[in-house]
């Protein structure tokens, strides 16, 4: 029963695929979010977001990108929302280099940073329903 909710959980983007873990030090503080129509700009450069929670974010830089695990970056995430461009401006630190991309954590947010997120997600959530009844 609980791949079934997993499954749709995640199809749906609320999921993390965490249910079944055993180890809860696994099990991630937040939820991911797909970033479908979203990038990521450090050092002047654009990136595609690969995906995101409240904690952090992925993305997936070209070979070659010499950030490592322990810099610290200044960053600007871009999430096209159907009626805006919603910009989040904010620092964090580089926790994972790996082939396959790039993963940073958060310095903490800010309120107004954390309403920005929120907007994005109520966007997000808004989208996946519409998509649902349309099925």
């Amino acid at each position: 029963m609980n791949m079934i909710i997993e499954t749709i959980l995640q199809k749906l983007g609320l999921g993390d695929g965490s249910l079944n873990k055993e180890d809860a030090q696994a099990r991630r503080r937040h939820v991911r979010h797909p970033a479908l129509q979203a990038e990521v700009v450090v050092a002047d450069r654009s990136f595609h977001l690969k995906d995101w929670s409240m904690g952090g974010f992925f993305f997936d830089p070209p070979p070659g990108t010499s950030l490592v695990v322990g810099d610290r970056v200044q960053f600007q995430l871009r999430f096209r929302l159907p009626n805006e461009t919603v910009s989040i401006q904010q620092s964090g630190r580089v926790v994972r280099a790996v082939r396959r991309g790039i993963g940073a954590e958060f310095a903490p947010l800010s309120a107004e940073t954390r309403r920005k997120f929120e907007r994005v997600l109520d966007s997000f959530h808004a989208q996946s329903f519409s998509a649902s009844q349309r099925a």
